[in-house]
């Protein structure tokens, strides 16, 4: 990153970290709950008949609006060659570009960075601004691994920059940037996501970094998904608040929503502001919920406040925005919610595929979005 696109230092003091507890969840009642749009299989929208796609994101401006480029929006999402074993994709995961079309779908546009070029064996999730002041797309991503290694879940955060080339309707990204760690992996508060797995498909985290450009000082922050230090070493899940410190780097504050004894995970988290205050998002799955206590759908949850800083609340008091339904509770995944309040996501598990069809054990491409309405700390689907 160069000295012209060092965002201003953030002047926000460590929070004090919101808890969503087991009484929160305890409130859900299915019944009446918000549930996102039933799937069928002829809702996916692949991005390819080689690759499969989930965790996908766009090209923003400081505002959060999805940004133009080349006279289109610009996005990002998680790829990898179709294999027999479909968990097998997060050992191969590349950041690829796509383009939505007129006819609702979506063209793979290949690979953001360079072969090579990541630090990690594989990359993760992040998120992706449009700086105003150079013209440059601004990466932030999870590097899995190390490159040149065998597969392991440790997981850094990195940023990057690249100068989009427009020919046509083809967007490149080229003139890449060195890429640079951000939060550092160790802090006492958080578990460090080494790849030393605490159970079988339960892994410490250090992933998913999203930008928020606060208007209140003009200063970036990075939210990410993480996980709790101290003697509850499995749901122990949480979200990170970094600042950045006007010298390219950035100043970790500690947690800004904790779960503990509740959840292991609250995945791909991203502030949104609007006229009411500050939504927290994230999404978790019902299996990560811990057992004995409250459980909650597969979904996409969220916290309101009326300022960065908090005070935090669980959305509708439980906070679930919108569920899955009950027939098909594994249909849909890793939601992000866009400035004009679309939620998008990817299809896992279409439910009523028909019996040996890929679609019922994983579908990899995406959904159609959904659109939610928000009100201060109550939100609807629209």
């Amino acid at each position: 990153m160069t000295l012209s696109e060092r965002p201003r230092p953030g002047r926000l003091q460590p929070p004090r970290p919101a808890d969503w507890r087991a009484e929160h969840v305890a409130r859900i009642d299915l019944a009446t709950a918000p549930r996102i749009p039933r799937v069928r299989p002829a809702d996916v929208r692949r991005i390819s008949t080689a690759q499969d796609a989930w965790d996908a994101w766009p090209v923003q401006d400081l505002s959060g609006q999805p940004a133009r480029i080349g006279g289109g929006a610009l996005w990002m999402t998680l790829a990898a060659p179709v294999a027999a074993d479909p968990n097998l994709r997060h050992h191969k995961a590349r950041i690829h570009l796509v383009r939505p079309t007129a006819d609702g779908g979506w063209r793979d546009l290949g690979p953001a960075m360079p072969d090579g070029f990541s630090p990690g064996a594989c990359e993760w999730s992040g998120c992706a601004v449009l700086r105003p002041e150079t013209g440059r797309v601004e990466l932030h991503f999870t590097a899995t691994g190390r490159r040149g290694q065998p597969f392991r879940t440790e997981q850094r955060l990195f940023v990057a920059s690249a100068r989009p080339e427009v020919r046509g309707d083809d967007v490149r990204l080229t003139d890449w940037s060195a890429p640079t760690q951000t939060v550092d992996p160790q802090a006492d508060w958080r578990q460090p996501a080494l790849g030393a797995d605490p159970a079988p498909g339960f892994i410490h985290a250090l992933r998913d970094p999203a930008l928020f450009h606060d208007p209140d000082d003009g200063a970036d922050y990075l939210v990410y998904a993480a996980s709790l230090a101290g003697p509850q070493t499995l749901h122990h899940g949480a979200i990170g608040l970094a600042a950045a410190d006007g010298a390219g780097g950035w100043r970790d504050l500690g947690p800004l929503v904790r779960a503990p004894g509740l959840n292991h995970e609250l995945e791909r988290p991203h502030l949104l502001r609007t006229a009411d205050g500050v939504y927290l998002f994230w999404c978790t799955q019902s299996k990560m919920f811990a057992p004995g206590g409250p459980v909650g759908p597969t979904g996409l949850y969220g916290m309101f406040a009326p300022g960065l800083s908090g005070p935090y609340a669980p959305i509708n008091g439980t906070g679930l925005v919108a569920a899955n339904p009950p027939d098909a509770p594994a249909q849909t995944y890793a939601w992000w919610v866009t400035g004009a309040l679309d939620a998008y996501g990817f299809v896992d598990v279409v439910a009523d595929a028909p019996p040996g069809d890929r679609l019922g054990v994983f579908a990899g491409g995406f959904a159609p979005p959904f659109r939610i309405r928000l009100d201060g700390p109550t939100s609807r689907m629209a």
